[in-house]
Parts: C-alpha cells; structure tokens; sequence
C-alpha cells in the first residue's frame, strides 16, 4: 500500500500535467487565432465597426482628332444614408423625411421610405443628382436638422454633341461603366478610372461614432481618350444623309463613312436612325415603331430596350453585311494592271 505522501504526490503531478497541457493547448489556440486566422478576423472586425461610401471617379474626356470635347463628365452627387441614424431624426418622422426626398430627388414617397428604413449601416438612395438639386437637398437637410442622409461627390456623363456622334462613343450606365458600344465600352478600362472610398466608424447598432478618425481615400480620375474621327466631317456626312433619308422616303436607314486613303484613319462613320446620347432610353421620335404607343413607353424596360437594340441603338456601319457588288470590280481592274495581265 502506497504512503499517503506519495499519493499525493501523484496526485499533484497528475494536476500539474493537466494545467501544462490545457496551458499548451490554449497557448496553441491563441496562436493560431494570432497567426493563421489573425488577418481573416481582423478584417472582420474592420468590417463591423466600419461602414463605407464610395467616391466616383472622373471618367476621362474624349476628344476628336482636332481636341474638341465629344464626351465629358460633369459634377453630380450621390445621396445615401445610414438607416439607423435616419430613425433618430427628432425633427421629422421617418415618413416625413421619405416624403422630402422624394420630393426633391422626383421618386417615390414608398420608394425612398424602403430606402431608408432598410436594416443595413448604408444604403444609396440616388446616383448622379445634379448640382442643382444638391443644393436643394443640402438646404434642406440644414433647415430641418436632419440626421443620417449623405452627400458624396460623383459625376454624371454628359455629351455636347447630342445625336451627332451617338453610334461611334455608345454611352454610360448609371455606375459610370460602359454600356452600350462604341468608344464608351471599348475603352471602359482606360477611361473609367478607381473608385475611393469613404470610411466612417459604427457601433454594434450599425449608427455612426462620432469621431475625427473618418478616412477618406480618394478616387483615381480615368485617362482622356483622343479618337481620330473629326466632329466637323461627321456633322457634314450626318447632314447629308438626313437630307437624302428624307428626299428618298428611306425607311431601312443610312449609313455614311469616311476615311483617309493614306493612313486608314477614320474621319467619320454616321449610321441613320441615331439617338440621342443624353437621354438613350427615351422613346425614339425619328423613326415610326407600329403597334407602340409613345405615352405607354417604359424607359429601361425589357421591352423597350430590346426595341432600341434592333433600331436606333444598332450601328448599322459595323453589324450589317453589305454586297459590295461593282465597286469590286475597280480593285481586280487595278490588281490587272498592277500584274500587266490587262
């Protein structure tokens, strides 16, 4: 029988090796939380006390060959809102902020009252407001106290030519990326520029801190594109094929291109029925839709939109096939001589 001190002992070393192993392990744990889940939980944590507005780019300019301005990006805002400080408003209910807003932005009362009362630490409201407007919201947000509605720069796209050069630049979407073909889609990557971004800090609650720590990184502006095509000659051929569109009764459309002979370069490339890059969605008042009604038209629908890609959207230069038939026949007569077979 073993002495009352030797059990004891054994005892205590039993317990001295469960401590160092359970020490061990959570010493282990500690570790791996530090070193291998340590980035994974710190930007999660960053996330949670965080919330972020994005700061849009200016999207490049492009020019014609001659520097002249065909596509530029004008100043405009972006209202978003933190739904939590929203609620916290003591002037104005919740409804009656919605109904402000609504008014001011031209959308809908249960729209932006959606918008606002969202569970979420922020939620956009509305992209691409024109200065006129910010101004309009700015006052209004002084004059009623109002708390959890942002103003943030952006830009909106803006085309001094109208109609002229509708097919070759295409046009932008409401994110500023390109939708719609031409120059605009093709050179998306060059012209659209990084977003910054706005960092603000929150609580478990999702409302914001006050604090003077609110990190700003600015956005990266995107790079000018210069084209060759001249807006001048481009005028003159689109004027020249509104005249014979409507002395010949045309109803398929017309195309029109020019290029110089010696480089390649292109000058001008016109394609009839065009729209206007301002407002691409509108319904298309210069060519006969049978079976549409104008007062029914839905800007941004399926439908519509797929009557717009079929007709004035469509770049008739560049998506159809043309025979060339006898003006073929000046390149195999020059290819003759140029052997001396003829």
């Amino acid at each position: 029988m073993a002495a009352p001190g030797m059990a004891a002992k054994k005892r205590l070393i039993i317990l001295l090796t469960l401590f160092t192993v359970i020490v061990f392990a959570l010493i282990g744990r500690l570790a791996h939380i530090q070193f291998v889940q340590g980035y994974e939980l710190q930007k999660k944590a960053f996330m949670q006390q965080n919330t972020g507005r994005l700061i849009s780019p200016i999207r490049g300019t492009i020019y014609d060959r001659n520097g002249k301005k065909l596509a530029i990006s004008v100043q405009a805002a972006t209202i978003s809102c933190n739904p939590n400080e929203v609620a916290k408003n003591k002037k104005l209910t919740t409804e009656e902020v919605a109904e402000g807003l609504a008014r001011l932005l031209s959308m809908d009362k249960d729209t932006v009252y959606s918008i606002i009362t969202k569970n979420a630490s922020s939620a956009i409201i509305k992209r691409k407001v024109e200065r006129e407007t910010e101004i309009q919201i700015r006052t209004w947000i002084s004059e009623n106290s109002v708390r959890g509605i942002n103003i943030d720069e952006d830009a909106k796209r803006y085309y001094p030519g109208g109609n002229l050069m509708s097919h070759i630049l295409g046009f932008t979407g409401d994110d500023n990326q390109g939708l719609m073909g031409g120059i605009e889609e093709v050179m998306d990557k060059y012209l659209k520029g990084v977003p910054g971004k706005i960092l603000s800090e929150v609580d478990a609650r999702g409302s914001a801190v006050p604090s003077e720590r609110e990190k700003r990184i600015d956005a990266q502006d995107g790079l000018n594109v210069v084209l060759t095509v001249d807006e001048t000659i481009q005028y003159l051929v689109s004027k020249s094929l509104d005249k014979a569109v409507a002395d010949n009764k045309v109803r398929g459309g017309a195309v029109g291109i020019v290029m110089d002979p010696k480089t390649g370069d292109l000058l001008a490339m016109v394609s009839k029925p065009d729209y206007d890059l301002n407002s691409p969605f509108a319904y298309p008042g210069n060519i006969d839709l049978e079976g549409v009604d104008p007062s029914e038209w839905t800007e941004r629908s399926r439908e519509t939109v797929n009557i717009l890609s079929k007709t004035v959207w469509r770049n008739m230069a560049v998506s159809d096939t043309y025979e060339p038939g006898s003006t073929f026949k000046s390149i195999t007569a020059s290819a003759g001589i140029e052997e001396g077979v003829i």
